[in-house]
């Protein structure tokens, strides 16, 4: 009896042992569960070119720019008006010309240096200094000086009235620098290890692998849900679908019509679509033959069947466009551009080709290139052009290249056609200066020059009545698209996001952007 009760008092110790192990174990998996990182895997189309925002040239680095950076003024929960950013609080001058900003205080870059008013004028003296070859300096031409006040006052005095200023200045490209930390690094090292004030701090970058971003605890306006973002470069919108399906991604945009309609059928994902400020087009060099004849443009237009070519290559990701200026912004002159773009139309495209042949401008079997970036939607475009082009014995040549490789290669007219894209905030200065202005730099990719449009897009900027602006758009698009033809307009892109349904508090942004963080939305994952 005795040995019996001994082996019941061991057998029921070894029990409770065990069942004390095993607790411990089921806490310390629930701890871990607990504290697991929230991390976001985004797909990109392309990977980013720079991270310095005077640098930045492209929609991609403008999204860096703005998880990494903060700007005087906000425009991220409401592209209409500004919101508050490092600036509390401003006053704009009876004229127009001077605009004053009064700091937050205690705002610190992610080195733990404090945000000043000499880090705004450092900032925006670095975008106006010819040395950075600044893609935004065009836009400070009409900014006559900047003064420190105090080490939380700013101010801007203005040459001339410049209507679309306040945009500006929230515009990602405008994000606030660390004078003191460039001082020591230089521009060009920063731009591989930038640090802002924004609410998530730059961690990794591999290039065409990833680039990673952390969560900034101590980000003044809250903390970020997201611990951290890893945003992947996957060029191909069918290979972002299937990456997205099988967990590798969470979030993802500019996916092809039919995987965006699979994915809206699947309970697993959910579909986010807004109306956009994103374009796409043709655009033609005005600087090299036989491309600076605007007949050559016109039967290229001519060629090819644009309407049928875009509905069936974007489906309903977006809207045809006749002009640069997106539906909804003012200066919106649709009927008449629409009246303007040419139709598909292979006897006239024959026409024009045979009488710039017969004048020694063009030679039966001429190579002419087409050069596109990667994504499923414009090379496709630039291989429904090339297709058109055999009929009339040229030999087209398409070639779809990585942005950092494509973009210098569309600067100062070098390419005579090429596919390329742009977005902006919802004013038209943003929209027309830096493409079609002679002095607009670099983003006039087509070397386009023309007096009308210079006067009309001056004078556009220049005044704030908002009725005599719209007359001056409307001549310098009119003049320039619908005349000159120097670019075909493609789309006006819907912004679709796709995530699974684990991605909470997510909003997208008319320029496609994808904000992290934003006071009224902080993106969470579960």
């Amino acid at each position: 009896m005795k040995k019996i009760l001994k082996f019941l008092s061991l057998t029921f110790i070894l029990v409770l042992l065990f069942a004390g192990c095993g607790g411990k174990k089921e806490t310390e998996e629930t701890s871990a569960e607990t504290t697991k990182e929230k991390v976001l895997k985004v797909a990109i189309d392309k990977d980013a070119t720079n991270l310095n925002p005077v640098f930045v040239t492209d929609l991609t680095g403008e999204m860096f720019a703005a998880n990494i950076f903060d700007t005087l003024v906000s425009y991220k929960d409401d592209v209409s008006k500004p919101a508050p950013g490092v600036a509390e609080k401003w006053e704009i001058s009876e004229d127009g010309k001077t605009y004053t900003f009064y700091l937050r205080k205690g705002v610190k870059f992610h080195n733990g240096t404090e945000l000043t008013a000499k880090d705004v004028k450092f900032t925006i003296e670095a975008i106006m200094d010819p040395a950075n070859a600044a893609a935004s300096k065009q836009y400070l031409n009409d900014v006559e000086s900047v003064q420190v006040v105090d080490n939380y006052t700013v101010k801007f005095t203005l040459k001339n009235v410049y209507a679309s200023f306040m945009l500006l200045l929230g515009s990602p490209q405008f994000g606030i620098l660390p004078s003191e930390y460039i001082a020591e690094v230089g521009m060009e090292a920063f731009d591989r290890d930038p640090i802002g004030t924004g609410p998530f701090k730059f961690q990794e970058w591999i290039p065409d692998d990833h680039i990673t971003l952390v969560k900034n605890e101590d980000y003044f306006l809250g903390k970020p849900n997201l611990d951290q973002a890893i945003f992947r470069p996957i060029p191909k919108a069918e290979v972002a679908s299937v990456e997205l399906k099988s967990g590798g991604i969470d979030l993802a945009s500019s996916l092809l019509p039919q995987d965006i309609m699979s994915f809206q059928s699947d309970s697993n994902f959910e579909v986010q679509q807004t109306p956009g400020l994103s374009f796409q087009y043709v655009g033609f060099s005005a600087v090299q033959k036989p491309y600076s004849d605007v007949r050559f443009r016109k039967a290229i237009y001519y060629a090819t069947d644009f309407d049928s070519a875009i509905k069936g290559i974007y489906g309903s990701t977006g809207e045809r466009a006749y002009s640069w200026i997106p539906p909804v912004v003012f200066s919106n002159d649709k009927e008449y551009m629409k009246s303007k773009a040419l139709p598909y139309d292979e006897a006239k495209a024959k026409a024009l080709f045979d009488e710039l042949k017969a004048e020694g401008v063009l030679k039966e079997g001429m190579e002419i290139p087409i050069l596109s970036p990667q994504d499923a939607f414009r090379s496709k475009i630039a291989t429904a052009m090339a297709s058109s082009l055999v009929k009339y014995g040229f030999k087209p040549k398409v070639q779809t290249l990585e942005f950092g490789t494509l973009l210098p290669s569309t600067e100062d007219g070098k390419a005579g056609i090429y596919l390329l894209g742009w977005g902006s905030v919802p004013d038209p200065d943003r929209w027309t200066y830096a493409l079609f202005h002679t002095d607009a730099g670099k983003q006039n990719r087509s070397k386009y020059s023309n007096k009308v449009v210079d006067e009309a897009l001056v004078n556009g900027r220049n005044t704030a009545d908002i009725a005599k602006r719209e007359v001056e758009y409307v001549k310098a698009m009119r003049q320039a698209i619908g005349t000159d033809y120097i670019h075909i307009p493609l789309i006006f892109k819907n912004i679709n996001v796709v995530h699974t349904n684990k991605v909470k508090n997510f909003k997208p942004s008319p320029q496609g952007y994808i904000y992290l963080y934003t006071p009224e939305n902080n993106v969470d994952i579960q």
